[in-house]
């Protein structure tokens, strides 16, 4: 099996700004038809209902193989204030449609689906870390509550599934400490959590790409970059429990074949 994992097309109510992230799916959906896509959070910019429309039209050709986690953008206005009711959009006019198997507000569990055959099946577990806050101080904080973490914690500890390989993925990067605007309040009882018991862990939030191996007893963590417009994204193969990450091309066909060209005429 492979994954791409992919983050923050902030999709926005005039189509003029959706440009990147239109030609970005374009791109995806003829270069990797057989992938599963991992999108971790701010599909849209701040929630709008427009925005959401944009979102789905362009996601629906993937439904079957995407699979979504919420950001900070996607609940709030601007990003910075909580609405439930740009939250309850985030279910209704994408969890819902794309087939997610469950929703992200409501009781807190997290959503889970298992994809693959009897010899790559993955388990795909993804959380909701917005801080539902009336503070535009802390809303770009993250935090995945105590619900979520007893729900994760029984998840990971169920025997029915202990020879699954298992990716988690979700919005707030849970490295960053020293910054109190962004953080993920509760990291270090999420690590406790998941120590020696996923195999991948993906996020995005930040715009900058970054990935970290054998880390807290997880082998590959990935921090994805803002994906439209970018040359480049992560794939994740899955092989007879094997794991292996490498970085792919988002560039259009016209771009890659220029590319090709030049370096074969430099090697003449």
């Amino acid at each position: 099996m492979k994954f791409l994992h992919l983050s923050d097309l902030h999709f926005h109510q005039d189509q003029n700004d959706n440009r990147d992230a239109i030609q970005t799916l374009r791109t995806i959906g003829s270069r990797y038809p057989g992938h599963t896509l991992i999108f971790t959070g701010d599909l849209t910019d701040d929630g709008h209902e427009l925005q959401y429309e944009n979102a789905f039209d362009r996601l629906e050709p993937f439904t079957g193989r995407i699979f979504i986690a919420p950001g900070n953008h996607d609940f709030g206005a601007a990003g910075h204030f909580y609405s439930r009711e740009r939250a309850r959009r985030f279910d209704e006019m994408l969890s819902k449609p794309l087939k997610q198997g469950g929703t992200f507000t409501g009781e807190g569990a997290p959503v889970v689906n298992i994809v693959g055959d009897a010899g790559n099946r993955v388990m795909l577990i993804a959380l909701d870390t917005n801080l539902e806050t009336d503070s535009p101080f802390d809303f770009a904080c993250g935090e995945v509550g105590e619900i979520q973490l007893s729900s994760l914690e029984s998840l990971l500890n169920d025997p029915a599934g202990k020879d699954l390989r298992k990716i988690l993925f979700f919005h707030h990067h849970p490295f960053v400490r020293n910054d109190p605007f962004v953080e993920l309040k509760d990291a270090r009882q999420l690590m406790r959590t998941i120590y020696h018991k996923v195999d991948v862990l993906l996020f995005g939030h930040r715009h900058v790409a970054q990935k970290w191996k054998n880390v807290n007893g997880i082998q590959y963590v990935l921090a994805a970059d803002n994906t439209p417009g970018k040359a480049y994204a992560r794939e994740i193969s899955v092989d007879d429990g094997k794991i292996e990450v490498k970085e792919v091309s988002l560039k259009p066909e016209k771009q890659r074949r220029k590319r090709e060209k030049k370096a074969e005429d430099r090697q003449r």
